[in-house]
Parts: structure tokens; sequence; C-alpha cells
């Protein structure tokens, strides 16, 4: 494998951190602006942290789940990729219903 293609990524987890980013500064600028500099930034960081946080959670509770039923350990970032992409989607659907 060539240099070049280890660094790349996919064009869909290009978009979710596009969207993360995003999601994240409209939320600075919102919902956490009446809070201090300090804990508007921890905030901001962790909201923008959370569909990541959430994909690993699951996609490695349901890698333990295979290895304790003896299955074929695969999938975890196709797992991870799929969760990572839901909870983008809520959280864009959250932010337009509000």
């Amino acid at each position: 494998m060539s240099e070049s293609n280890k660094t790349q990524i996919s064009l869909l987890t290009a978009i979710f951190v596009i969207a993360a980013v995003l999601l994240a500064a409209h939320s600075f600028h919102t919902v956490y602006a009446e809070h201090p500099p300090l804990g508007r930034w921890v905030r901001t960081v962790i909201y923008g942290l959370g569909p990541w946080l959430c994909a690993l959670a699951f996609a490695g509770a349901k890698m333990c789940f295979q290895i304790l039923m003896r299955k074929e350990t695969t999938g975890f970032n196709k797992t991870f990729t799929w969760v990572t992409g839901v909870v983008i989607g809520l959280m864009i659907f959250t932010k337009i219903m509000s």
C-alpha cells in the first residue's frame, strides 16, 4: 500500500466531519452564547465530539458482543460510519426543529 492511500479518508467521513464542525460552530454562536468563554468552548468541543463518541461506544459494544458470541469480528468501520451518520442526522433534525 502506498503512502498516499494510508492517509485518505472516505468522502462520507469527510462530510460527517464537516457537518459536525458546522453543528458545533452553530451551537457555539447560538445555544452557548450566554455561557462564560471557557464553559462555552468546553461544551462546544464535547458537542462536536458527540457523534464520534456515540459511534465508538456502539461499534465497540457490537465488537464485544460478537466476541462473546464467538462470531467473526468484522464490520467495525462500517458500524462506526453508520452510527455517526445517524447521530449527525438526528443532530441536524433537532437543529432544524428548534
